[in-house]
């Protein structure tokens, strides 16, 4: 660790960004007492030296300063996207990752590049008051010319052509759960009409059948199960099983990557 009068440095000997030294080789470093004249010599690494930068701390430097500075100096100041002041001097600015002032640090010794890209971007940059005021102002004038009526009747319609074309309607004012979703918005009267056929085979199968099926796999796992149980009343064993043949070939489908229609 070591310390200047702008900021403190810290060096690591570990991780990705250390310097990479010859392990062949021995390093020391040499103490020379000013009153005895003697030299202590001491085992020693070699690290790279990183300015320590810290969230509570207010660095500063004079621009003038900052143009001063290296160009081997420079690299840390991008990396860590800071500008920096001495503390309590004048003229100055303080920097805490602001934009503002790493637009000024590419003012001062950016790349050609990076100043086209500043100066494209300060054109057209827009002020949020500005937006803010446009958007009001905006606001305003739909109001006036359409009034608050016809912004709710529009506001219902956009509601209204939101509604899934795939999910059932939802009805949120039901009195009992299974009004929520009523069955008929799920299967029309013809479509349940249709299933009468195809589902006739589940509504007859024998107890032996659904084991064997079950061992096949020939449906999922919820089926196979409900089928164990169907009703012995044969009006509600054919819903039933309508409902879940409808079901297993839903399931079918969604395992499929193309569909073909027959």
């Amino acid at each position: 660790v070591s310390e200047t009068e702008r900021l403190c440095y810290v060096g690591h000997n570990f991780g990705s960004e250390v310097m990479k030294c010859n392990s062949l080789c021995r390093y020391f470093v040499g103490v020379l007492d000013k009153n005895s004249g003697q030299m202590e010599v001491y085992n020693a690494e070699i690290f790279n030296m990183q300015p320590l930068l810290s969230d509570q701390r207010l660095l500063c430097l004079g621009l003038s300063h900052l143009k001063s500075l290296k160009f081997s100096e420079r690299p840390w100041l991008w990396n860590e996207q800071w500008v920096l002041c001495s503390r309590g001097c004048t003229g100055c600015f303080n920097v805490h990752f602001s934009l503002v002032q790493m637009d000024l640090c590419i003012e001062a010794f950016g790349t050609s590049k990076q100043k086209r890209a500043l100066s494209s971007r300060r054109m057209n940059a827009v002020g949020s008051d500005i937006v803010s005021t446009a958007v009001t102002k905006a606001a305003a004038n739909v109001i006036d010319a359409k009034g608050v009526t016809a912004l709710m009747q529009d506001m219902a319609q956009d509601n209204v052509q939101n509604i899934s074309a795939f999910l059932p309607p939802c009805h949120e004012d039901a009195d009992r759960p299974e009004h929520v979703y009523k069955f008929e918005d799920i299967l029309s009267p013809a479509e349940y009409e249709a299933l009468r056929v195809p589902a006739a085979a589940l509504a007859n199968v024998t107890t032996e059948e659904v084991a064997k099926r079950a061992e096949e796999r020939s449906h999922c796992s919820f089926v196979l199960e409900e089928l164990k149980f169907l009703p012995t009343d044969e009006k509600s064993r054919d819903h039933k099983a309508r409902c879940l043949w409808f079901l297993d070939t839903l399931i079918r489908f969604s395992h499929l990557k193309v569909i073909k229609k027959k």
